[in-house]
């Protein structure tokens, strides 16, 4: 007997929304645990600078919080002074910006 191959279809949208469901620090943690191997596995780097790599992308994934820190909220200050916008000259014609000059008998 044949073995059967079953296809299923699965929709984009779902696997996004399954990826948005998982918490931030997981989705965080994972990633940079996969740079954490490429850093290590690539050959082409050598290595004191994958060393460097490494050790920086090690602390980006120990920093990893688990709760984002609270926004600070401030208050507006409706008492200030804001100073007035400055003056601006009005606008000359073009006219007015070639006059000639003015010659004057010796």
């Amino acid at each position: 007997m044949q073995a059967a191959k079953k296809l299923i279809l699965v929709d984009e949208s779902d696997r996004e929304y399954k990826r948005l469901q998982r918490p931030a620090d997981a989705v965080a943690k994972a990633s940079q645990s996969l740079q954490l191997s490429d850093t290590l596995r690539d050959q082409s780097i050598a290595d004191d600078r994958k060393v460097r790599e490494y050790v920086a992308a090690l602390h980006r994934y120990l920093n990893v919080r688990k709760e984002v820190p609270e926004e600070v909220k401030t208050e507006p200050n409706f008492g200030a002074r804001v100073p007035p916008a400055p003056q601006r000259r009005p606008a000359t014609t073009r006219r007015e910006r070639r006059k000639p000059p003015r010659w004057t008998l010796y």
